[in-house]
């Protein structure tokens, strides 16, 4: 059972203990093959699309499928990926850094974030409490970058604050309390998960002109 600390969970503890039961990722079972097998072929055509040379991906987590993405988007785009966790990023460091993919122990809420053209953040908000929630969009929108790409639910319509810390939750970020206006782009992951009696179609990645938010 995963240690909470305050309003946040021990993600080390989650990482080293395999919490979220995933038989390939220690990031949970929504960073395996096939939950991502959607995402990995839009993205290298979207960041193309954008123009983007540097993104922000956090929380990174185990970088088990993003190493795809980043394989076909190649050495003009800059990659760095945070996360709270210090044993997994010197893991990933170890295996997957230099050159133009870097990683470094980042708290999207309160660090100091770089400067790039994107800041990916998935499957991270469903599990912080909506205040975090809110520090963490406005860190991310004082380091500069231009487009926020994060996860969303659009056939969920309400939002709330009340879930069992080591669970989650849905999030529509166009509906209350945080009113986003309509993306730029939506990419449907196709998810297959469901929970509890609910399913979740309509997990999607959603693009944001940080400005517009």
């Amino acid at each position: 059972m995963a240690e909470i600390k305050g309003s946040t969970l021990n993600f080390t503890q989650i990482y080293q203990d395999n919490s979220w039961g995933d038989s390939e990722s220690r990031s949970g079972h929504g960073s395996n093959m096939t939950q991502t097998a959607h995402i990995r072929a839009a993205l290298p055509s979207l960041f193309t699309e954008l123009g983007i040379q540097s993104i922000l991906d956090i929380p990174c987590g185990d970088f088990h499928w993003m190493q795809h993405v980043t394989s076909q988007s190649g050495a003009n785009m800059q990659y760095i990926g945070g996360d709270i966790v210090e044993e997994l990023i010197a893991s990933n460091q170890k295996a997957f850094g230099g050159g133009h993919i870097d990683f470094r122990v980042l708290n999207v809420v309160s660090s100091d974030l770089p400067r790039v053209d994107l800041v990916f953040v998935r499957d991270c908000f469903v599990h912080l409490p909506l205040a975090e929630v809110f520090k963490a969009l406005d860190n991310i929108k004082r380091s500069g970058a231009k487009y926020l790409l994060t996860t969303t639910f659009p056939g969920h319509p309400v939002n709330n604050d009340e879930f069992l810390l080591g669970m989650w939750r849905t999030l529509n970020l166009e509906r209350p309390p945080f009113g986003f206006p309509s993306p730029l782009k939506v990419i449907n992951e196709r998810c297959t998960e469901a929970f509890l009696g609910d399913s979740f179609t309509d997990k999607s990645l959603a693009l944001w002109p940080l400005e517009d938010l």
